[in-house]
């Protein structure tokens, strides 16, 4: 119980990859014509472990590949039995840092999110823009 409350043994999600045979390259090796499908090959390989991702869609397949190799995958998780199977929701904008927040209300939140910021914040918010990419419907899910 330890390990799942984070008392315990700590791995990475990068490692596990790699323990999956998962390949995850320095972003600096991999082409422009690639990046595509080694991105998707990590997103699927995260999915099998357990870790689910979400608010991608203002980032190029480059840029988020660069977010996880650099960052995200890189994240002590605890290490847990197999009757205690990872499962983690990682939001691209988790870490909630005022970028993020500009972020989130540039190109997540809705109307009356953005209102209410508004309302109740002390900075602008910035105009609504449509993402850039579409990527988070099709990116695999926890169903819950």
């Amino acid at each position: 119980m330890d390990a799942v409350e984070g008392n315990g043994p700590q791995t990475t999600l990068f490692a596990l990859l790699e323990e999956a045979r998962v390949p995850v390259p320095s972003p600096d090796e991999i082409s422009d014509s690639d990046i595509t499908a080694v991105l998707w090959k990590v997103i699927d390989g995260m999915a099998e472990l357990g870790a689910y991702l979400t608010s991608t869609n203002h980032l190029s397949d480059r840029e988020l590949y660069e977010v996880l190799w650099n960052n995200l995958l890189r994240e002590d998780h605890p290490i847990v039995s197999e009757e205690f199977p990872l499962m983690t929701h990682i939001d691209i904008l988790g870490g909630w840092s005022n970028e993020d927040m500009q972020t989130y209300l540039t190109y997540y939140a809705d109307e009356e999110t953005r209102q209410d910021a508004s309302e109740n914040g002390t900075v602008p918010i910035p105009d609504h823009v449509d993402p850039p990419y579409q990527r988070d419907h099709l990116l695999p899910s926890s169903g819950g």
